[in-house]
């Protein structure tokens, strides 16, 4: 009791002193409280809420402390104005308005820093959690919400100067209509992205063909899509367009563990006098050779057709990435070829014969042709074996290259899936670069191998 009596004599003393001793009382043990309020914060707090599994509630309480400090002090500032001016007075109407204005002001600040710290771990978790990729989602979003947020505490703001809202709203209205009506088509490109982000017809770097248009997915916008042709032209289709067609995914094609694989069909002609059989088996086994085919599912050979001078064979068989399709029917036409000149197997083609009269001059000038036919032939022989020689060393060389590229992709994916079990908060500076670095080595093989593939549009 002795203690509360004191306390109201000295409140009764203080209340009894000049506005401006009142005033300076008042703002000095604002300022206290909220040096204290941050020390507490800052110890004992901080220790309680570190001990916490929860990473975020750290984050929060970091990012909530400046607007704690500042409301204490604020409030604060408040009772101390109604303390020492009259409620009714022009002087405390002004200084209140002007504390929640602040105070507004601070909570907008705090909502914002909020939007920027958790909306990109909100759409990553999601992007997990429901297998989409919402990634070019993230600078719309977190504009959209913070332009929310400032609206609202604008208009807050407003009410509190008494500022009549109401014309504002209507032309933002009237404004709303006529910019979404002059951007409606934008409007709908940008929704079909975001459906497009969700669905995931395809992703960055996968092989595709849309509108007849073959090529590298570069950047999948939230606007437009940009397609690398192989003849180094940039395409950008408008999303809209790409969500009312048919999307042929090269990338997608094969199982999940072969998700490159693509079907490769190779039609051969040969002469009536040839045994199907053998054809067949000379198909199989210089494909069984090709490094760029895989093994299963297993390569076949099918009697296709009886053609009016020829027989018709076709060759089925898998090569394990599109990128390189191109080398590996290059490979397989060459042996082929090579193989059917080897063992006599007759490729047929148009022949013409002339005749002349008399039978004298025919027969000199077929014995002249002979001759230089023989000639031409040892010649063309030579050149031909050097040229396979040569092509021969080139193809293996490059096969090895190829083979090698992949060979390197595989471990380097291995060893960037060993890291990705590895908690992205435990990982240190180096092993972040460490990852960073493998990912744009794998990125510089694929598209060594992608150059290297002879890809075009047909």
């Amino acid at each position: 009791m002795d203690i509360i009596a004191t306390g109201q004599e000295y409140w009764e003393i203080l209340d009894a002193m000049d506005w401006w001793i009142r005033l300076i009382v008042g703002l000095s043990c604002s300022v206290i409280a909220g040096a204290l309020v941050q020390i507490i914060a800052k110890g004992p707090v901080m220790k309680l809420i570190s001990k916490s599994d929860n990473k975020y509630d750290d984050a929060i309480f970091v990012l909530a402390t400046p607007l704690i400090n500042a409301g204490i002090i604020l409030f604060g500032f408040w009772l101390t104005i109604n303390w020492v001016f009259d409620d009714t007075s022009t002087n405390s109407m002004l200084m209140s308005t002007f504390i929640i204005i602040i105070l507004l002001f601070m909570i907008g600040r705090f909502l914002s820093q909020g939007v920027e710290m958790f909306v990109p771990v909100g759409l990553q978790n999601l992007n997990k959690r429901a297998g989409v990729d919402l990634e070019g989602v993230e600078s719309l979003l977190m504009a959209a919400l913070k332009v929310a947020i400032w609206a609202g505490a604008a208009m807050v703001i407003m009410a509190q100067l008494n500022i009549d809202i109401t014309g504002f709203l209507a032309s933002a209205t009237i404004i709303s209509l006529v910019v979404g009506m002059a951007l409606q088509e934008t409007a709908s490109n940008l929704v079909s992205g975001l459906l497009m982000m969700m669905d995931k017809p395809f992703e960055q770097g996968d092989k595709v063909t849309v509108m007849g248009i073959t090529g590298k997915v570069v950047d999948v916008g939230i606007m437009s899509t940009k397609i690398k042709t192989g003849f180094d032209h940039l395409v950008v289709i408008p999303n809209k367009t790409i969500s009312g067609k048919e999307v042929v995914n090269f990338a997608r094609g094969g199982s999940s563990d072969a998700p490159k694989r693509v079907n490769l069909r190779l039609d051969i002609e040969v002469g009536y006098d040839e045994q199907p059989a053998h054809v067949k088996q000379m198909l199989l086994a210089i494909t069984r050779k090709c490094d760029y085919v895989v093994d299963d599912p297993e390569p076949t050979a099918l009697f296709m057709n009886m053609l009016g001078s020829s027989l018709q064979f076709r060759l089925n068989c898998w090569v394990r990435d599109y990128a390189d399709e191109w080398v590996a029917r290059d490979w397989l036409l060459t042996n082929i070829l090579q193989e059917c000149i080897d063992q006599g197997i007759d490729i047929p083609y148009p022949h013409m014969q002339l005749k002349y009269d008399p039978a004298s001059v025919a027969e000199q000038k077929a014995a002249e042709e002979a001759s230089e036919s023989e000639s031409r032939a040892a010649e063309k022989k030579r050149a031909q074996e050097v040229a396979r020689k040569k092509d021969k060393k080139e193809t293996d060389a490059r096969m090895k290259e190829r083979k090698k590229m992949r060979d390197r992709i595989d471990e380097l994916k291995q060893l960037l899936e060993s890291t990705e079990k590895t908690d992205e908060d435990e990982l240190s500076e180096d092993d972040a670069e460490s990852r960073l670095s493998i990912i744009a080595e794998i990125t510089e093989l694929e598209l060594k191998l992608n150059e290297g593939g002879g890809d075009a549009d047909d």
